[in-house]
Order: structure tokens, then C-alpha cells, then sequence
């Protein structure tokens, strides 16, 4: 893919066809792509724009609701835009190649914008010759004169001429008008600049944005006339994605900029409750805004284009009583969206205003509700915000009566014990598992005779480790969702694991009580992956980011300097930082007989709603893994093909691929031990393979792709990569065929790439964090 613009169509073009997820319908579908034509894929909500430049001669772009993929070899313009020229014929503007806006003038051009029919704001300058515009009669005090301005859609481009700097400055915005009183004109008049006109009066007023603050501010010298004061909210517009509000107050009329709440002037104090399958809010909830009388009583999910009731007022006709309302949130309208957390919001039938929150003093990640539905648990809750979302996820254990009755009970007895010695729990991905760090680390913890701490390991008794590991650790191992499960989490004074804190119990966690203790219990984050994969500054990432990670790592084990960058960038220093090597790769080997190749691509979370509602056939995930399949397929290799799918989508993958079930390994570990030659596109688990003699290739056919959603540039790039790139399914089985014929011996040159991402081979990292541990005195 050459150039993307927008994320909010999902596609992939392979081998003549494109694949994408037909948003009028919820649906995947694949399609031949024509050879000179244009073919309508779906209908949308989007405006009009262009989506990808996929090569020279394919445009994937929105018109008139439709998304189309335009192959024609013709270089008629797709889009018509609305020109106002404020210079002279010589200012030229021309469209080439159905989407490339060309601006000149007399023989100079000065710019060629690609991107001028794409959701991407711009500023660009270009330095002119001083007497280019000689002939041209300007106001003589004025050093930036506007030449033109150009308008496509809600965006519009603005061309500048500064007579200083002898500089053509365009500069592109996004305005988009969601609400005006009909008895008032606006229009942005230049970038900065919009001009508010009364139709009745004919007053003016021109505001800079840059004077629009989240403080209101009074609108001067424009007379309030009896004909706009009937609305609380008289223009809502969208400069640059934020919202800007000119509105009445009983003394005039006010702009501000973003906060919606002070328009309204919002309160509430809600009161959550659930019966059968819906969620309800109860209480007052009232805007005592000028005219914003029961006005905003409308509820979104998530955006305008859900909306799912309103607040109903029982006593809407007496006074005092009239603050109180109820709304129903129907629980199965939410599992509709397939998105993980909902935000909840109000508005009128116009436009949605802003966020609810149940009052002014709900703290923030509080849990309120939590139901199954179907297979599924709904949560209603606060965000960091203190706003109201409602979540989505797979039903699991913890949420249970009896186990929640057991973490009640757990946390009381806690505080009744004294304590005379450090309690440490370790564990892994969500207590499931024994084969990374955290249990090598703490077997040789459970060896050691000079201890003055408790120690205990945490795992589900139905692992098939469980039986063989009690035998050795005795009381020392803990049952998941046991009551000594509870009451040690309550009791804790150190976590020590190869995972963030939640891992305890589950990925997401909304038992506040247990949460609040996972969050402030000190951690020594052991990693299960080196750090130099994944970007650390893609938006998943930012929750660990060190000003925003609620969890209270003290310690983070890396193994290179390579590595620590990484964590620089997410704002930590080298006292959080302990260079060991990881543990889990101490003593790490193949299998004797080790001979398959396996794949594991990356996790991509935003699939992941796709996942848990069983739509794994729609994800580009599921995708990619099979045409690794068809490859292997295609050249006799699938007997030795290992598809080692993320945990997260492991089940789902495994349920899903009847056929192939017998290639599936859902254990990382168990397929790193197998493993000859390891595959992946931004996975870490491929330095581990390097460490145990396997030979890495990097598949990277869907890079763009990948970036682009990630919204952030991996680390590993071809110039480090310890291992081969492929970037198409034949070049991937040229090199598996190529390290099959060396013996799968890695070259020199990717070895003294690895070791600057892996510093350590000697098999005592382990050693290195255990002598950590000792001189905190946390053992």
C-alpha cells in the first residue's frame, strides 16, 4: 500500500483481490479487483474523501455513501471542490490524476497535493521569488495577504502569501458545522479566523480560535436579540476535531472551547441499578443552562449514530421533582456495537453534547454493575474520566458469586493476620501457566535456604503442570480462584512476574477491592519478551507507559541497551530499569528431535472485539495465517507448519480451523522447544527462538498494514532485524528453503544483530534478578 489515509475502512489487497469488512453490514468480503473500472464495495456513514492511494493507478476512496476502488486508467478529476480565487487568473488551480490538486502560477507550481481529498489536515510552505507577484496590487501594511481558498467536503485549504518571508504558505483544516440557530450565518473566513453574522440585525462578530478557551468568555459588540435566545446552544461547530460552542447565558451570549458541561451548566447525582437485561440510572440529572431545561435528555452509545433512548422525567410538570428522571440501557443494544468498552453519552436529536457521569464525586475506574449476558460479562463503570462507559468481555471465573464471596471474605481476614515476614506471589499469564520466567525465578527462590520472605506460585489446578509442580512446591503452590488464592493477594507485599499485575486473575480486571491491591502491591515486571518488537509508543501501549501505568512496577528487567531505549521512550529511567536478561531464557534449548517451522503472528488488538464475538474469519489475523497455510500447502511443507496463534486469539483460532487443528500449537513455549525455524511478523518470541538455535524470518507482506495500525513505527526494521525479511509469501518459503539447505545456521551478520537486542548468553540471568531481589531485601 502506498499511502493510507484513514483507518476507519479495513482492507487488505493480495494477489488481485481486495478483502475488507463491508461496514453497512458487518460482514467480510473479498472481491476480484477489476482491471480498468470501478467497483462500489459498500455503503458508509463517511463523507466524501479519498481512503488509499493503493498504487499509481488504484484509488480507494468515498462518494455519495459509497466506498469505491477505481482502477480506470483515466485522469478525470473524482471530486468537485468550491474555489474562491482572491488573487487573479494567474493563480491556477487543476486536478491531475482524478486526485491530485496542482496550485500555480503564470509557469510556477507551487505545490502538488495528494492529500488534499483525505481526512489529513496540513500545513505546507514553499519559498518564491520576491518579485514573482510584482505586478500584483497588495494592501501595503499587510504582510500575509490570502490568496485563495479552496473548500472540499468540511475541509478547506487556505493559500497564503507572506511578503516577509517570501513564503507561500497552504494550510488545510477540518470545519464542520454540527449545529447553527437558523437565524445565524458562520463560515470560516481564513485558518484562524471564523465570522459570525445575525440575519436579523445583520451583526458581526469575528473570533479568532486561538481566543477560544475552556473558560467562557462573553461575545462583545453582538446584540443579543430576542429571535436567537431561544436556544441554549446557538452554534456547534468542529475546527480540528474539537468541539466549539457559542451559546447563551441569561446575561448574553458566550463562547468556549471543548468543555460542554460548563455550556450546560450539568449536574446529576445518578443512582445505577439492573433489572433482567438492562442497566438503569435513576436520580437527578439536570443542565441549568440558559434554555437547557430537560433539553439534552437524548442517549448515545458511543457516538451520534446510536442512539439508544432517553432520560424519562416522571414529574417532568412539577417543580423541584422535575430533576428526576430514569433511563434503561438496554444490555443487548451494547453487545451490538462489538466494541470492548462504550462510552455513554446525552444530547438532543441534533447532536450529542458530552459524557455522563453519575455525579461530581464518582471516582474514577469504580466499578457500579456487572452482568453475564449470554457468554459474555457487561460492566458499567467509570473510566479514567470519571465518565460513564459500559465494557464488554468474555465471562470468566472471577466473577462468579462464590468467588467473589471468597475475595470478600479474603480481604477481611487479611487485615485481622499479622505479618512478620514479605509475602511474594508469582505467576504468569493469567495464573494459567509455569514455563516462563516467573517460575524459573521462583524455583530457584524455593531452593534457596537463606530466605526471609513467604514465597508462593500461583496456577490453575486444571494446567497440566499443576499435579507434577505440587508434588515439588507443596503449599507453596496455590490454586487460581482458591480462597488462599484471595487471601495471598490481599496479604502480598511484592508481585514478581512475567506479566503486569492483572495477570493474577485476568487480562481485565473489575473487582475494584482486588484491583485497587494489584494496582498499588510493588511488582518486579520479569518481561516474557524482550522489549524491541511492537512499538512502545502505539496507543495500547500508552497504559504502560511510566506517567500513566496504574500498576506500581518498581522494577523492569531488560537485556540490552538496545532494549532500554525502548522503555526511555515511555518516560522511564535506568533506577526502573534492572539489565539482567531474562530468566526465562536461561538454560533454553531446542528438543532433540525440533524440526517444525513455526508461525506466530503479532497480536492485533484492534481485532480483538472481532475475536470475542467469534468473528475470527472476518480479522486480517485469521487471514494471514492462512495464506501462510496455502503457501506450505502449496510447496509440501505443511506437515512441519506450527501455526502458534496469540494467546488471545489461541482459542478462538484453534475452534475455528477444523481442518488444520493438528498444525495448531496454542502453548508459545511448547512451539519454541519445537521449533527449527521461527516465523513472525512483530512478535518478541522470535528472540527466544534465536536463543534456543532456531532460525528467524521476519514476514513483513502486511508492514503498511500493520504501522498503520499500530499508529507507530516498530523498532525492528531492516536494517537491524536479526533474521531475513520476506515481504511476500514466496519470498517466505524461499527462505525457509534456504535455511533448511544451510541447516539452519544463522549468518553472522544477523548474529551480531541479535546479540545488540540480547546481550546476555550465559545462562545466568535468572541468578542476576534473584541477587536483585536479595539486596532489596524483598527475599
Amino acid at each position: 500500500m502506498k499511502y493510507n489515509f484513514s483507518s476507519s475502512f479495513s482492507f487488505i489487497v493480495k494477489e488481485k483481490k481486495i478483502y475488507y469488512t463491508d461496514l453497512s453490514k458487518g460482514k467480510e468480503k473479498e472481491k476480484e479487483i477489476p482491471r480498468n473500472g470501478k467497483l462500489i464495495l459498500c455503503l458508509t456513514n463517511l463523507e466524501d474523501q479519498v481512503l488509499s492511494i493503493i498504487d499509481d493507478n488504484t484509488i480507494l476512496y468515498v462518494k455519495n455513501r459509497n466506498i469505491i476502488l477505481d482502477t480506470t486508467e483515466n485522469n478525470k478529476k473524482l471530486f468537485e471542490i468550491q474555489i474562491e480565487n482572491y488573487l487573479d487568473e494567474n493563480l491556477k488551480f487543476e486536478i491531475k490524476n482524478k486526485i491530485v490538486l496542482t496550485v500555480s502560477y503564470k509557469e510556477d507550481v507551487f505545490f502538488e497535493l495528494a492529500d488534499f481529498f483525505t481526512n489529513k489536515q496540513s500545513i505546507k510552505r514553499i519559498v518564491v521569488d520576491a518579485n514573482l507577484f510584482s505586478e500584483c496590487e497588495f494592501p501595503k501594511r499587510e504582510r500575509t495577504v490570502k490568496m485563495a481558498r479552496i473548500q472540499f467536503g468540511s475541509y478547506i485549504g487556505y493559500i497564503y502569501l507572506d511578503r516577509f518571508l517570501n513564503e507561500i504558505i497552504f494550510e488545510k483544516v477540518n470545519f464542520s458545522i454540527k449545529f447553527l440557530h437558523p437565524k445565524l450565518n458562520i463560515e470560516l473566513e481564513d485558518a484562524k479566523t471564523v465570522r459570525l453574522e445575525n440575519k436579523i440585525n445583520f451583526d458581526e462578530a469575528k473570533l479568532n480560535i486561538s481566543n477560544f478557551s475552556l473558560k467562557a468568555k462573553p461575545l462583545k459588540n453582538f446584540q443579543p436579540v430576542e429571535e436567537i435566545r431561544d436556544k441554549n446552544i446557538i452554534c456547534l461547530f468542529t475546527y480540528k476535531r474539537k468541539n466549539y460552542y457559542i451559546y447563551n447565558q441569561s446575561n448574553g451570549i458566550y463562547y468556549l472551547r471543548s468543555n460542554a458541561k460548563k455550556v450546560s451548566l450539568y449536574k446529576s447525582f445518578l443512582v445505577p441499578f439492573k433489572f433482567r437485561n438492562n442497566f438503569y440510572l435513576a436520580g437527578r440529572f439536570k443542565h441549568n443552562g440558559y434554555k437547557a431545561k430537560h433539553e439534552y435528555d437524548q442517549i448515545y452509545f458511543q457516538n451520534y449514530d446510536n442512539h439508544i433512548g432517553q432520560f424519562e422525567r416522571p414529574f417532568r410538570h412539577l417543580k423541584v421533582l422535575n430533576q428526576l428522571a430514569v433511563a434503561k440501557l438496554p444490555i443487548s443494544e451494547v453487545t451490538k456495537l462489538n466494541r470492548i468498552h462504550t462510552n455513554l453519552l446525552c444530547g438532543n436529536k441534533s447532536f450529542v453534547l458530552h459524557n455522563i457521569s453519575l455525579n461530581s464525586y464518582s471516582k474514577p475506574m469504580k466499578t457500579f454493575l456487572a452482568s453475564k449476558f449470554r457468554n459474555e460479562l457487561i460492566v458499567l463503570r467509570n473510566n479514567k474520566n470519571k465518565h460513564l462507559a459500559i465494557t464488554s468481555i468474555p465471562f470468566t471465573p472471577e466473577y462468579k458469586t462464590r468467588n467473589k464471596l471468597k475475595a470478600r471474605i479474603a480481604r477481611v481476614i487479611a487485615k485481622l493476620i499479622p505479618k512478620k515476614q514479605n509475602i511474594n506471589l508469582y505467576f504468569e499469564k493469567k495464573s494459567q501457566r509455569a514455563e516462563e520466567s516467573a517460575i524459573k525465578v521462583f524455583d530457584k527462590v524455593h531452593q534457596s535456604d537463606k530466605l526471609k520472605s513467604k514465597n508462593y506460585f500461583i496456577l490453575d489446578n486444571r494446567s497440566v503442570d499443576f499435579k507434577p509442580l505440587k508434588l515439588i512446591y507443596g503449599k507453596n503452590l496455590i490454586a487460581k480462584y482458591s480462597f488462599r488464592h484471595f487471601l495471598k493477594i490481599f496479604q502480598s507485599d511484592y508481585f514478581i512476574s512475567s506479566e503486569l499485575p492483572n495477570h493474577l486473575l485476568n487480562d481485565r480486571v473489575y473487582l475494584d477491592a482486588l484491583r485497587k491491591k494489584l494496582m498499588s502491591t510493588p511488582s518486579i515486571f520479569l518481561q516474557h519478551g524482550i522489549m524491541f518488537a511492537k512499538p512502545v509508543d502505539n496507543p495500547m501501549a500508552f497504559g504502560f507507559h511510566k506517567g500513566i501505568n496504574q500498576y506500581n512496577n518498581i522494577k523492569n528487567v531488560i537485556s540490552s541497551d538496545l532494549e532500554a531505549g525502548e522503555f526511555y521512550k515511555m518516560g522511564y529511567d535506568d533506577n526502573d530499569l534492572m539489565k539482567t536478561g531474562l530468566a526465562t531464557f536461561d538454560n533454553a534449548e531446542l528438543d532433540v528431535d525440533a524440526n517444525k517451522i513455526s508461525f506466530m503472528p503479532t497480536y492485533r488488538y484492534w481485532e480483538e472485539r472481532l475475536i470475542y464475538s467469534n468473528d475470527i474469519t472476518k480479522t486480517t489475523y485469521y487471514k494471514s495465517i492462512m495464506k501462510v497455510i496455502s503457501a506450505f500447502e502449496e510447496h509440501n511443507l505443511l506437515d512441519r507448519l506450527l501455526i502458534v496463534p496469540h494467546n488471545k486469539f489461541s482459542d478462538y483460532i484453534y475452534n475455528n480451523l477444523e481442518k488444520y487443528k493438528h498444525i495448531v500449537e496454542p502453548n508459545p513455549s511448547t512451539a519454541l522447544k519445537k521449533s527449527k525455524i521461527f516465523i513472525t511478523d512483530y512478535s518478541s518470541a522470535i528472540y527466544d527462538a534465536i536463543y534456543r538455535g532456531a532460525y528467524p524470518i521476519f514476514y513483513w507482506e502486511e508492514k503498511e498494514y500493520l504501522i498503520e495500525n499500530y499508529k507507530a513505527i516498530p523498532p525492528v526494521n531492516e536494517d537491524n532485524a536479526p533474521g531475513p525479511v520476506a515481504k511476500s509469501s514466496k519470498e517466505l518459503l524461499h527462505y525457509v528453503k534456504k535455511a533448511i539447505s544451510m541447516d539452519y545456521k544463522l549468518e553472522d551478520y544477523f548474529m551480531k544483530k541479535y546479540l545488540k537486542i540480547n546481550e546476555f548468553n550465559d545462562d545466568k540471568n535468572t541468578d542476576r534478578i534473584i541477587n536483585y531481589l536479595y539486596s532489596s531485601k524483598i527475599l
